[in-house]
C-alpha cells in the first residue's frame, strides 16, 4: 500500500485563478507533494492563454490550443481537486468560498491569480460596442468574427474595413501590426502596403510606449507609419458608440470593429470581500506576496500590487512571482519562515513588430530583428511546453527482487497502475467463477439465484409485486467529492433503470479517507449533498447507510426497487431482428486512465463528466414505451461483456443462444476516446474485458482499428443497451434524441436467437 495514502489531510490550500503564478505553484506541488496539504483549483477557465504568445496566433503562425494550457492535467499532475467556477463571493472571516452551483468550500490558505481586465471597460458603451483584449477567450472568439467580416468586405464587396484599437501600451501596438499582417495574408497583401484594411490606433499619450526607452518608442513609430497605421495620440475615450469612438472634444472617429487594450482594473469584488486594496485599486501585499490584511490570503500577478513597489501589469512579473509564491505557499502551509520576494525593477520585454520581426527593450537597451522574433518565439514555446510536457506517472510498486519472474513482474506492474471507476471492478470471470462456486440459492422466494447473472437481484415480495435490490460502490476518480457522489449516485442507480423498474429507496456505503475532523466532515457533506441531490432527481429517498476510513474515497449504493413482475424487463428476451439500440456514448474507461496519467484533455473530459452525469431514468420510460424486448446498462465490462451477458442468458428461455451483428462505426464514442485507445491508453479493466474476444467474429477487418478496442473499455455511469423491434427503432432513437440522448444510436442488430453459442459478428 502507498504510504501516501495514509497521511491524514490536515489542511487545504485553495488556489483561485489560473493565471501565470499558479501555474508554478501546480508543478511545485507536482513536484515535491506537500503529504497532508489537499489543493482544490478553482477557475473560469482551464484553457488558460499564455498572453505572450497572442500576437504569433493573431498573425496566423499558431492555431489557438498552440499557446493555451490545458490546467486539467496539471492539476491531476499536482494532485489538485479542479473545479470550474467564476467566484466573486468569498467569507474571510470564516474561510469560506460560496460557489454558485455546488456546496461552500472552506480552506485555510487561499492564493489569488486572478488576472485584469482592461480599464477602458468602465467607459460607457464598452460593453456593447468595443471588445477588450481581455478575457482573451472573448476577444479570440470576437477576433476570428471580426476577421472573417475583413475579408469578406474587402475581397468580395471590394470596401474599405477599419478597425479601432485604443490604447497605446504594447498589447495594442502588437494587435495593431498583427491584424493587418494576417488580413493582408489572407487577402494576398502585400505585408504594410497601403490597402482598403485602415488601422487606427488611439491613445491618451502623447505617443506610444510610455514604459519603454527613446528607441524602442521610436522604432515602434517608424514600423507603424510605414505600414501605414493611422495613430491618434492626446485622444481621451469618453464614450463607444456603434462604429464610433467619441472623445472629450466631443470629437469621433468611426470604424466597423472596436478594440480596447488599455491600462489594467480588477472588479469591486476583493474589496468588498474586505481584501484591502491600495490606491491604485489593486489588491495590496507585502514583500512576501501576501495580502497586508489577510496574512492567510496570497496575491500575484496583474491583481496584486507589493506595498512600496509598483511594477506596470505586465505577465511578465506574474510568470517570475510563480516560484516565490509556491515556496512561501508551502512554508505558510507548514508554519516555517517565509521568503521575501524582490520583484526586478526593469523586465526585457519583447514586442512584436507584425510578421516575423520584434524588438526587445530593457532600460536603455533596444534591438530589433527577426533574431529577436524568433528569441521570443523560443521563450513562449519554452514556457508552454514546460507546463504542457509533464513527467509520467510513477508507479505506486513495491515487490521484492527474487519473488516473480521479469514477465509477472512487468505484468503486476501494469496492473499496480490501477483505475477507479468501474476500471477498476473486478474481472468478470473472476466474478463468475466464484458466482458459479456459491451453494444454490433454493429459496421460492429468490426469483433469480446467483448463478443467473442480472443487473438487481429479485424478490418475490406478493403476487403483484418484485422487489429488486443491487449494490454497487466505485473508488473514486476524480478530486472532487461533491461531483463524484453525483456521478456515482447516478451509475448505481442504472441497475434498477434497467430492469425497467423505478428506484424507491438507497442506503448509501461511504469509503472516507484519514482526514482531520473539519475536513473529513467537509468532505462527507460534499458527498451527500451530491448524492441526496441525485437522489431526489430520481424520486428515491436516501433511508440509511455507513461510513468508514478508508486509504483512498469510494462511494456506493444498496438501492431498492419495486415492480410488478411483468413490467420487468430482462437481460434475457432478444427476437430475431430486433435492433440494438445505446443510449449514451462510450469511452470513459480509456479516457478516465488517461486523465488519470496527465494524457487527457479538459475539453475531452468535461463532455465525458458531463455523460456520466446524465440519468437513465428518461431513457428507460423510452426504450419500454417502444416495447423493448431486452435489456442492460452497459459499465465496467464493457460493450462486448455486457452484450455477452445478453446473448448468453438466452438459454435460460430454454433456446439457442443468440447471435448479433454489430456495427462497429455506429457506436457512439466521446471525445478524444478512439485518441487515447490509438496510443493504448487501457483502462486496467480492460484486459480482462477482452477476453471475451474468442466469441467476437470478423475481427481481422478491424485490426489495428480502435473501433475495437473500445468493444472492451470499462464504462462508469454508462448507458443502456436495449433491443427493441425494428419497427420501433427509429420512434424510440427521434423521442431519445430529443429527451437528452444525442448520441444514441441503433448499432446492430438480432441475426438470429438459435445460434449454438452466443456471437457477435462486427460488420
Amino acid at each position: 500500500m502507498n504510504n501516501s495514502s495514509l497521511t491524514p489531510i490536515v489542511k487545504h490550500l485553495v488556489l483561485l485563478g489560473g493565471g501565470h503564478s499558479h501555474l508554478a505553484v501546480l508543478m511545485r506541488l507536482g513536484m515535491k507533494p506537500v503529504p497532508g496539504l489537499a489543493v482544490t483549483l478553482i477557475t473560469r477557465d482551464i484553457d488558460t492563454p499564455y498572453s505572450g504568445a497572442l500576437p504569433s496566433h493573431i498573425s496566423g503562425f499558431s492555431a489557438a490550443d498552440d499557446f493555451h494550457i490545458d490546467l486539467r492535467p496539471l492539476a491531476q499532475f499536482a494532485g489538485a481537486r479542479l473545479i470550474r467556477e467564476e467566484i466573486e463571493v468569498i467569507d474571510l472571516n470564516e474561510k469560506l468560498i460560496r460557489p454558485k452551483n455546488r456546496p461552500a468550500i472552506s480552506f485555510d490558505i487561499l492564493s489569488m491569480n486572478i488576472g485584469s481586465k482592461p480599464d477602458a471597460v468602465k467607459i460607457p458603451g464598452a460593453s456593447r460596442f468595443a471588445i477588450g483584449i481581455k478575457p482573451i477567450d472573448i476577444f479570440l472568439q470576437e477576433w476570428a468574427r471580426v476577421l472573417k467580416d475583413a475579408i469578406a468586405t474587402i475581397r468580395d464587396k471590394s470596401k474599405t474595413y477599419s478597425i479601432a484599437i485604443v490604447g497605446g501600451g504594447p498589447a495594442s501596438f502588437e494587435f495593431a501590426l498583427a491584424a493587418q499582417f494576417r488580413i493582408h495574408e489572407e487577402l494576398n497583401l502585400q505585408y504594410g502596403a497601403d490597402s482598403p484594411l485602415q488601422i487606427k490606433l488611439i491613445s491618451a499619450d502623447d505617443g506610444l510606449l510610455r514604459e519603454h526607452n527613446r528607441k524602442a518608442r521610436l522604432a515602434a513609430k517608424s514600423k507603424l507609419e510605414t505600414c501605414h497605421v493611422q495613430t491618434f495620440f492626446n485622444h481621451r475615450v469618453v464614450k463607444f458608440k456603434k462604429n464610433s469612438v467619441l472623445f472629450e472634444e466631443q470629437d469621433s472617429i468611426s470604424a466597423d470593429a472596436i478594440f480596447f487594450a488599455t491600462g489594467a482594473s480588477i472588479p469591486q469584488w476583493p474589496a468588498d470581500c474586505g481584501l484591502k486594496c491600495g490606491e491604485d485599486g489593486f489588491i495590496e501585499v507585502n514583500n512576501y506576496l501576501q495580502s497586508t490584511s489577510h496574512p492567510f490570503v496570497f496575491v500575484t500577478g496583474d491583481a496584486a500590487t507589493i506595498s512600496g513597489h509598483p511594477r506596470p501589469k505586465s505577465g511578465v512579473y506574474a510568470v517570475r512571482q510563480g516560484k516565490p509564491l509556491a515556496e512561501n505557499l508551502v512554508r505558510f502551509a507548514t508554519a516555517r519562515k517565509l521568503l521575501i520576494h524582490s520583484p526586478q525593477k526593469r523586465s526585457l520585454a519583447l514586442i512584436s513588430m507584425g510578421g516575423r520581426n520584434a524588438i526587445a527593450s530593457r532600460s536603455k537597451l533596444f534591438f530589433q530583428g527577426h533574431w529577436v522574433w524568433r528569441l521570443k518565439n523560443k521563450i513562449d514555446n519554452d514556457f508552454l511546453q514546460k507546463y504542457s510536457q509533464l513527467p509520467d506517472m510513477a508507479t505506486p510498486f513495491q515487490l521484492t527482487r527474487g519473488l516473480v519472474d521479469k514477465e509477472t513482474e512487468t505484468t503486476l506492474k501494469q496492473h499496480a497502475m490501477r483505475c477507479a471507476g468501474c476500471g477498476g471492478k473486478v474481472a468478470s470471470s473472476i466474478l463468475n467463477d466464484m458466482l458459479q462456486e456459491l451453494p444454490q440459492v433454493t429459496s421460492k422466494d429468490v426469483v433469480n439465484p446467483a448463478s443467473r447473472v442480472e443487473d438487481a437481484a429479485m424478490i418475490q415480495i406478493d403476487a403483484g409485486r418484485v422487489l429488486l435490490q443491487t449494490v454497487d460502490e466505485i473508488r473514486a476518480f476524480i478530486n472532487d467529492p461533491w461531483l463524484f457522489a453525483k456521478i456515482a449516485t447516478n451509475h448505481c442507480l442504472s441497475d434498477i433503470y434497467a430492469m425497467g423498474a423505478d428506484p424507491h429507496s438507497a442506503l448509501a456505503i461511504i469509503g472516507l479517507p484519514f482526514a482531520e475532523k473539519n475536513i473529513a466532515r467537509e468532505q462527507l457533506n460534499e458527498i451527500m449533498q451530491g448524492c441526496t441531490e441525485v437522489l431526489t432527481d430520481n424520486s428515491c429517498a436516501l433511508i440509511g447507510g455507513h461510513s468508514a476510513e478508508s486509504p483512498e474515497l469510494s462511494f456506493g449504493l444498496v438501492v431498492n426497487g419495486f415492480s410488478a413482475p411483468e413490467q420487468l424487463v430482462n437481460k434475457i428476451g432478444m427476437k430475431n431482428g430486433d435492433v440494438l439500440i445505446l443510449t449514451k456514448p462510450l469511452g470513459t474507461g480509456t479516457l478516465l486512465a488517461a486523465d488519470m496519467r496527465y494524457k487527457a484533455r479538459n475539453s475531452w473530459m468535461e463532455p465525458a463528466l458531463e455523460q456520466m452525469l446524465v440519468s437513465s431514468k428518461t431513457a428507460a420510460a423510452i426504450v419500454a414505451k417502444h416495447g423493448v424486448n431486452a435489456c442492460t446498462d452497459v459499465t465496467g465490462f464493457g460493450l462486448a461483456g455486457h452484450l455477452q451477458e445478453m446473448l448468453g442468458m438466452q438459454e435460460v428461455l430454454k433456446a439457442k443462444q443468440a447471435e448479433v451483428q454489430l456495427s462497429l462505426d455506429d457506436v457512439p464514442v466521446l471525445d478524444g476516446t478512439l485518441e487515447c485507445l490509438e496510443r493504448k491508453i487501457f483502462s486496467s479493466l480492460h484486459q480482462d474485458n477482452s477476453q471475451v474476444a474468442s466469441t467476437i467474429q470478423n475481427t481481422e477487418a478491424y485490426s489495428n482499428n480502435p473501433f475495437y478496442e473500445l468493444l472492451f473499455d470499462p464504462q462508469t455511469a454508462g448507458g443502456l443497451l436495449a433491443s427493441l423491434p425494428e419497427k420501433c427503432a427509429s420512434d424510440c432513437l427521434s423521442e431519445l434524441r430529443k429527451n437528452g440522448y444525442p448520441y444514441a444510436a441503433a448499432i446492430g442488430r438480432v441475426s438470429s436467437v438459435n445460434a449454438e453459442t452466443p456471437t457477435i459478428i462486427l460488420k
